[in-house]
């Protein structure tokens, strides 16, 4: 058995089974059993399931009740952004399912006697590997397209945080949805690993080091793997930006959930003519956050605990580099309280550079470093100064900034704000370099779990001609006919429309 400790007071939350290969196994074999009903329902029927199972939550104090005890974080982040983010996620993947979905026909221009239309089929089993900072928007939401797109989930959350997937798995049952069609299998490493050698297609978010291993599992079994991994993502302040504007989105972009988010901003880049006033207005936002152990009621307070203990050793490590090596702690720097909930006071670095691991490797806690340049194209070689691209930010005139936005190496850049990217869940959203692969939100977030077939069939009115292609084409071969062929290449390509067809300058 696994045994779930609250991270703010220490106290036992519950145990779950820690499932082995076998168990897994059966399972997934549950969940191969019901796909070819699931799949054959129509869209709309798939779609009304999960408008169920959202009401359900909906209704249910239960489920931000158990986030907030197993995570730390507050009620606000656990109702207000988790539980408010699986139910924008479902009507928007629902609403652009049907033309994600909808059979395509392409007409060729060589054949014009056929035609050939473009179905899509779903995967199969998609398996689902969760994190535990975000029990429902890294977990079970993870399930919403591909189930839409006809497949049947495996979900193994993390043992740091089942709990809350096992209320949502109950949730879809009570909902009258097809038990086997999405599952929760609790469990360690070994069972991810079970997971991963038996599915179609998994959905992984974590580590990048157990994001590697993870594709290079799917690539040998040749299936499908979309991850979204590290992130070190920047913020960018430049000259004429809206400095309070600034300073209030760093305060929340960089501590909400403590820090423990994959989008989060991990460094702030500042010019120099702007940074000293940036720091006065952004330090005292930081020291006015309100930590305290959450209240599942929704008491007032801004951040929780740390969910997992090694996040601390990792923010202590990095202060350590970074201050021996000339930074200056201006707020924080020191674990909080000394009873057994994993508290960090949240910490702002100051005089930051790249030779500082606290500017290179991802921290996933409560401290962000600040560093300064002088030029804007120094600022956009020090962002792009990464391995990992999951998403960045940038302050500053609206059409400067943009423009600097475009020339950063990440999957999504914002303007003038932060975090909004998980919430337009309409555009795709994904990892350049080590951050991950594949996408979600968006139809290439729905299409990705699936696989399409061609079909190719002969327009009737044109069958005459259909046949003199073919013939032109089968055995046995006549010189005759290629000399028809070769005028008829020059003619077209050379001297005919498809000679003029250019791609766009």
């Amino acid at each position: 058995m696994i045994r779930v400790h609250s991270p703010a007071t220490g106290e036992l939350l519950g145990e779950v089974p820690d499932l082995d290969a076998a168990a897994v196994a059966e399972a997934v074999a549950r969940a191969r059993a019901a796909a070819p009903e699931w799949a054959s329902r129509p869209l709309g029927e798939r779609v009304e399931a999960l408008f169920r199972w959202r009401d359900l939550v909906l209704d249910t104090p239960l489920v931000p009740e158990t986030l907030v005890r197993e995570s730390g974080k507050p009620r606000h982040e656990a109702e207000g952004i988790e539980v408010l983010y699986l139910c924008e996620l479902i009507r928007a993947m629902a609403r652009l399912s049907r033309r994600a979905f909808a059979e395509e026909t392409r007409n060729p221009l060589l054949f014009l006697t056929k035609k050939t239309r473009l179905v899509r089929h779903p995967l199969g089993v998609v398996g689902v590997i969760g994190p535990w900072n975000f029990p429902i928007l890294n977990n079970a939401a993870e399930a919403v397209a591909p189930l839409l797109a006809g497949n049947t989930v495996v979900l193994k959350p993390s043992e740091i945080t089942p709990l809350t997937s096992r209320v949502l798995n109950d949730l879809w049952v009570k909902a009258g949805n097809p038990p086997d069609v999405f599952q929760v299998v609790t469990g360690r490493g070994a069972a991810g690993a079970a997971l991963v050698d038996l599915v179609d297609a998994v959905m992984f978010t974590g580590s990048v080091a157990t994001g590697r291993k993870i594709a290079a599992r799917c690539g040998e079994r040749l299936v499908p793997c979309v991850a979204e991994l590290g992130g070190k993502s920047p913020f960018v302040v430049l000259p004429g930006a809206n400095l309070e504007r600034a300073a209030e989105a760093a305060a929340w972009s960089s501590f909400i959930h403590s820090g423990q988010v994959c989008v989060r901003t991990e460094r702030i880049y500042v010019h120099a003519s702007v940074a000293d006033r940036f720091e006065q207005l952004f330090v005292p936002r930081v020291a006015a956050l309100r930590q305290s152990a959450p209240d599942p009621a929704g008491g007032a307070h801004d951040l929780g605990a740390v969910t997992f203990a090694r996040q601390i050793e990792v923010v202590e490590r990095q202060i350590a580099d970074a201050v021996a090596k000339g930074a200056r702690v201006l707020v924080g720097g020191a674990r909080r309280g000394s009873g057994p909930g994993l508290f960090f006071e949240p910490t702002v670095l100051s005089g930051a550079t790249h030779d500082m691991e606290v500017m290179r490797e991802e921290t996933f806690g409560p401290l962000v470093p600040v560093m300064r340049f002088r030029e804007n194209a120094e600022a956009l070689q020090l962002a792009n100064d990464t391995h990992l691209g999951l998403n960045a930010t940038v302050f500053g005139p609206p059409g400067e900034a943009e423009a600097f936005a475009r020339r950063l190496h990440s999957g999504q850049a914002i303007v003038n704000d932060v975090l909004v990217t998980y919430f337009v869940v309409e555009s795709p959203l994904g990892g350049w370099r080590a951050s991950g692969l594949g996408f979600r939100h968006g139809i290439e977030g729905l299409r990705q779990w699936t696989r399409v077939e061609a079909v190719t069939v002969r327009r009737p009115l044109l069958a005459p001609v259909d046949r003199f292609l073919a013939k032109s084409l089968a055995f046995p071969y006549d010189p005759r006919v290629l000399a028809v062929l070769r005028a008829a290449m020059r003619l077209l390509y050379r001297r005919g429309f498809a000679a003029k067809l250019r791609p766009p300058s």
